[in-house]
């Protein structure tokens, strides 16, 4: 079969990097360590997993990491083990068409999501299982590097057939259509960044960007807290639009002087020091960064009012400067969410996740605006990055 994966070949990491400099495609290059290559169709390394045939799959800011390997080695994750071969996607959904004797609740012909992606204690088999995956948080496995998955080409989202562990897939509810199902990941992420720090009525909530994860995170912060204020921060017009769809009360485009707009929205007293220092007082309440880049986690920290929260959705892998000031100034909260978890009333943020996207009044309808076949997985990335002419939320690649 053929699958999209990205091999940890250091000569291809440093050749691509190399000619980056001059080509910001070569990452989409023969030379490349992302390939779309043919693999051995997986079989079942046990009777705990099950093999899973995928629909389609969407493209995550995370696969793009990947693909564009912008990770610095200096960078906390770059430290962790990782794996020879990493399948990319991971927004799947699939139909499980084997499972084995001892693989739980999962029969073939259920429809399903992958819920746990990295390497866990779960999928390792590790018993006991480290505190952090007892707890539900399984990304924050504390036996990384620990054991070797049964088997190497496990598959992923972006390839035809997979295996995973049993307790990797959450089961879709019957009635979910596929293009909500699609959804199921990133607004499990988004739900479980809005538990960090739910609002409370009457709150100033500011969500920082407007990509698929701000404006879930916008839905999601509307729905768990309906007389909450929430204003988007959005770059592009379309993305304006469709946070205003998502129950944005206001909307700043990120072109204007937000400072000043964000003052006014707030009433909170807008202040300038030198070279440029600006600061707000008085400002949000809650404020979801989706970007999680230096610019928009220094503004994050000058735009919370004193004792507010400021919840990290946004990864970014590059070592930065940062002004902590404001943190310890105006005894700041500052969060960050690893995709998904238990949440604290014991359900998985799936669960949560699924509940919000079977309510028809959701508004979910035309996040999805491109669809590619998955061996046009490379226009698929063109077009991401160019959300100026393309405008694009959410791509999928569709499997044969």
């Amino acid at each position: 079969m053929k699958a999209l994966f990205f091999d940890n070949d250091l000569p291809r990491i440093l050749a691509v990097k190399a000619a980056s400099k001059f080509d910001k495609l070569a990452p989409l290059s023969r030379i490349s360590p992302v390939r779309y290559a043919e693999v051995p169709e997986p079989r079942l390394p046990n009777s705990r997993w099950l093999k899973v045939k995928n629909q389609a799959c969407g493209l995550c800011g995370t696969d793009m990491h990947l693909i564009f390997m912008d990770m610095d080695p200096g960078c906390f994750p770059a430290a962790t083990p990782g794996i020879a071969r990493k399948f990319l996607g991971h927004e799947l959904v699939g139909e499980v068409v084997e499972a084995g004797a001892d693989a739980g609740e999962f029969r073939p012909g259920d429809r399903v999501a992958m819920r746990i992606d990295w390497p866990s204690c779960f999928q390792l088999e590790i018993d006991p299982p480290c505190p952090q995956c007892r707890a539900g948080h399984y990304m924050r496995c504390e036996n990384l590097g620990q054991k070797n998955l049964p088997l190497r080409d496990v598959g992923g989202g972006f390839s035809p057939f997979m295996v995973m562990h049993r307790s990797q897939p959450f089961k879709i509810p019957p009635t979910l259509s596929l293009d909500r199902a699609l959804l199921l990941e990133p607004t499990a992420s988004a739900l479980h960044g809005v538990c960090k720090s739910t609002p409370r009525p009457g709150d100033r909530v500011l969500v920082i960007g407007a990509g698929t994860i701000g404006l879930l995170t916008t839905a999601i912060a509307k729905a768990l807290a309906p007389e909450a204020e929430i204003t988007c921060l959005a770059r592009y017009p379309y993305q304006a639009e469709a946070a205003a769809r998502a129950g944005a009360a206001h909307v700043v485009s990120d072109r204007e002087d937000t400072y000043d707009a964000l003052a006014r929205l707030t009433h909170a007293r807008a202040f300038k020091g030198y070279f440029g220092n600006r600061i707000l007082l008085g400002g949000f309440d809650v404020i979801y960064d989706t970007v999680g880049n230096d610019q928009s986690l220094h503004d994050a920290l000058r735009w919370a009012r004193g004792g507010g929260s400021v919840v990290i959705l946004g990864i970014n892998f590059q070592p930065g400067k940062l002004d902590y000031s404001p943190i310890w100034h105006q005894e700041i909260r500052v969060t960050g969410i690893n995709c998904h978890a238990t949440e604290a009333d014991g359900k998985t943020s799936f669960e949560h996740a699924a509940q919000l996207l079977l309510d028809p009044k959701f508004p979910v309808n035309g996040l999805i605006t491109h669809r590619f076949p998955m061996r046009r997985y490379k226009d698929a990335v063109r077009t991401f990055l160019d959300k100026t002419h393309a405008k694009a939320i959410k791509i999928v690649l569709e499997h044969d």
